[in-house]
């Protein structure tokens, strides 16, 4: 397959994924409501109230968003610094999901993880982009 559309496939599937974590981020912030979903943590509501679980939520969930957005954007554009925010964004996307399992829907938990181990192992394990993110 073209090293090119790799890539753009590659960019495609980390913005998508990035885009995804407005699912958990827009209801922990009150900004919207999705069916079957809920901004409420079971490690962190009762150490420090719902308020303040909620917006820990939303910040766990909006930094993923940003960090897959750039690391698309990086990947596309060239930029050696895409696979280290790719890893940090998948670790923090796998955190949170931890901490907000009922976040999203049991399906989007699901492949939200799946896409979060295959981003770290293809980075970490096998060596996805050491080449250079040009190649």
């Amino acid at each position: 397959m073209d090293a090119g559309l790799v890539k753009l496939v590659a960019g495609g599937v980390l913005a998508a994924h990035g885009i995804g974590h407005a699912l958990g981020w827009m209801p922990a912030l009150g900004v919207a409501s999705f069916h079957g979903v809920a901004g409420r943590s079971w490690a962190l509501t009762a150490l420090i109230g719902d308020g303040g679980a909620r917006l820990v939520g939303g910040v766990l969930f909006l930094l993923p968003m940003a960090g897959f957005l750039l690391a698309a954007g990086g990947l596309l554009t060239g930029q050696p610094w895409w696979r280290q925010a790719a890893v940090g964004s998948a670790a923090i996307s796998l955190l949170a999901t931890a901490l907000y399992p009922q976040a999203f829907t049991t399906g989007s938990t699901i492949g939200s993880v799946i896409v979060n181990v295959a981003v770290l192992c293809g980075i970490l394990v096998a060596g996805w982009g050491a080449q250079g993110a040009a190649a």
